[in-house]
C-alpha cells in the first residue's frame, strides 16, 4: 500500500467518526476524544502530508510507509478501546463527589491563587524581556515557588463555576471568573506559550457551558476553534519574532501587523516562506513531531536502546523537590538524547533540549509497536472512564470545575515529550492539590451553595 494512502485512510476514519456522531446527535465538543483527534490530525496527517517529500528524501520510502501505517493502526486501536471499554460500569467504582459547593471557600482560596499565579507569570515575562534575574542565579526554593503559574487559571475556573450555579448565581464571581482566563490568555501569548494560551480558552468555554448543562452552538464552536488557532499562532509568532521590541508596545504592534496567513504556518498547513528565504542551511523538519517520530522509528532500537517506559517514572520523581534530591535524574532523558544524537540530520550535543517527539515518537522510544499498543490502550481507557465520570455527575460543581481543568489534556497526550508530560509539568502541581482541598472542604463544610440533583441533559444540547 502506498504510504500516503495510510494517511488518507486515517483522515477517512476521523471524518467518518465525526459525521456519524453529528448524524446521531451524540457529538460532544467536551469529550476528550476530539482534542485527542485534533492533535493527532495536526501531527500525523497535516505534518505528514506537508513534509512528505522531505521525509522520503531523508528517511526513505520504507520508513515513511512504516510510520504512516502505524499512524493508521494505532488510531484504530485507540478508537476500539475507547468505544468498547465498559466505561459507565467502571465509573461507578470511582468515589462519589461532594454535591456541596462552598463559594465561601472558593473566595478564600482565590486571592492567594491569583496573587501566586501573577507572580509566576510576571517572573516569566521579566525573563523573556531580559530584565529578570539570571535563571542560573535563582535559588532552588525560588525556582520552585515560581513554577505554579497555572494556579491563576485554576482560580479563574473555580470562580466561573461559582458564578454559574443555577440556583444561586454570583455575578461578581462570574465577572472575575471570565476576566481571569482572558488575562491568562494575553499573558501567555506574550510569553510565547501556545499551550497555556489555548488552555485559557478551552477551559473557560467548557466551564461556562457545562455549569448550565449545555453545549455550545455550532457558531460558538467555530468561533472558539478560530480563536484557539489565532492565539496559538500569535504566541508562536511572537516567540520566534526578530523584528519587534520585546515589550508591551512591541507586542501590541506585532498583533496589529499580524497576517492571518501565518495561522496556516503555525498549524503546519503551509510553510513559513519568510523563514526559508532567510535561512542559510537546508531546512529540516525533524523538529516537528512527525519528524521526531520518523527519527525514533529509524533509530530505535537499531542504533540506540528503548527507554522501556523510564520517562513515566517522572510522574513520581517530579514531585520530589531538588532541594531534597539535588542529583535527581530526568528519567528517560538519556535515551531520548542518545536517539537524537544517533539519528539526527544535525549534530546534537549532550545538553540538547530540543522539541517534543509526539505520542507515537514517545511510544516508539518506550518499546516500539508493543509499547504503542499498551500506552494507547491505557490512554483510551483513562479518557473514556474520565468522560463517563463527568457525564455521571455532570450537575455537580466540583466535577464541572475538574472537567474544565482536565479534558484539554487529551491534546497534550499527543503533542508532548511523552503522554504523561501534562501531568508532571503542570496538572499534578496546580490542579490536583487545589481540587483535592476543595473536595475535603465541600465534603465537611455545610456553608455555600450546593448543586441541585439535576438529570444530565443530552450531550448534543445546543448543537
Amino acid at each position: 500500500m502506498n504510504d500516503i494512502l495510510y494517511i488518507y485512510a486515517t483522515v477517512a476514519v476521523v471524518v467518518g467518526l465525526f459525521a456519524w456522531q453529528v448524524f446521531r446527535k451524540t457529538f460532544d465538543p467536551f469529550s476528550p476524544i476530539w482534542l485527542f483527534l485534533t492533535g493527532y490530525v495536526q501531527l500525523y496527517v497535516i505534518q505528514a502530508l506537508s513534509t512528505r517529500e522531505w521525509a522520503i528524501g531523508i528517511r526513505g520510502q520504507e520508513i515513511v510507509a512504516a510510520a504512516n501505517f502505524r499512524i493508521f493502526w494505532a488510531l484504530l486501536w485507540f478508537l476500539a478501546v475507547y468505544h468498547l471499554v465498559p466505561a459507565k460500569w467502571l465509573s461507578k467504582g470511582l468515589p462519589t463527589p461532594p454535591r456541596a459547593w462552598s463559594v465561601m471557600a472558593v473566595w478564600a482560596f482565590s486571592p492567594f491563587l491569583i496573587a501566586w499565579g501573577i507572580v509566576c507569570a510576571l517572573a516569566v515575562i521579566r525573563q523573556s524581556m531580559g530584565v529578570g534575574e539570571d535563571p542560573n542565579a535563582i535559588s532552588a526554593e525560588a525556582a520552585l515557588f515560581r513554577s505554579f503559574p497555572f494556579v491563576l487559571m485554576v482560580a479563574g475556573i473555580l470562580l466561573l463555576v461559582s458564578g454559574r450555579i443555577p440556583d444561586s448565581p454570583n455575578r461578581a464571581a462570574l465577572a472575575v471568573g471570565l476576566l481571569i482566563p482572558a488575562g491568562y490568555v494575553l499573558v501567555w501569548m506574550f510569553n510565547g506559550k501556545r499551550s497555556h494560551a489555548l488552555i485559557g480558552i478551552l477551559s473557560a468555554v467548557c466551564a461556562y457551558y457545562t455549569t448550565r448543562q449545555k453545549r455550545p452552538s455550532w457558531p460558538v464552536l467555530i468561533t472558539t476553534a478560530v480563536a484557539g488557532a489565532l492565539v496559538v499562532s500569535l504566541a508562536i509568532g511572537w516567540r520566534n519574532n526578530p523584528y519587534y521590541e520585546r515589550s508591551a508596545s512591541g507586542f501590541i504592534q506585532y498583533v496589529g501587523d499580524f497576517e492571518p496567513s501565518k495561522i496556516l504556518a503555525a498549524l503546519n498547513v503551509q510553510d513559513d516562506e519568510e523563514v526559508d528565504l532567510n535561512s542559510k542551511i537546508v531546512k529540516s523538519y525533524e523538529t516537528l513531531e512527525y519528524g521526531g517520530f520518523l527519527l525514533m522509528l529509524d533509530t530505535v532500537p537499531e542504533k540506540t536502546d528503548h527507554d522501556f517506559g523510564a520517562c513515566y517514572l517522572r510522574c513520581f520523581s517530579t514531585f520530589i523537590p531538588r532541594i531534597f534530591w539535588p542529583d535527581k535524574p530526568l528519567y528517560g532523558r538519556e535515551q531520548w538524547i542518545k536517539a537524537w544524537q544517533a539519528g539526527s540530520e544535525l549534530k546534537r550535543e549532550d545538553d540538547f533540549t530540543g522539541p517534543a517527539i509526539g505520542l507515537l515518537g514517545a511510544t516508539q522510544l518506550n518499546g516500539g509497536a508493543v509499547a504503542t499498543v499498551i500506552v494507547l490502550g491505557f490512554l483510551a481507557l483513562g479518557m473514556r472512564v474520565g468522560y463517563a465520570y463527568f457525564l455521571r455527575y455532570a450537575d455537580v460543581p466540583w466535577v464541572q470545575a475538574w472537567w474544565a481543568l482536565t479534558y484539554f489534556n487529551a491534546w497534550f497526550t499527543v503533542v508532548g515529550d511523552d503522554p504523561s508530560t501534562w501531568f508532571y509539568y503542570n496538572y499534578g502541581f496546580s490542579v490536583l492539590p487545589t481540587l483535592g482541598m476543595l473536595w475535603v472542604v465541600n465534603s465537611f463544610a455545610g456553608a455555600g451553595a450546593s448543586a441541585p440533583a439535576h438529570s444530565p441533559v443530552a450531550v448534543s444540547a445546543g448543537i
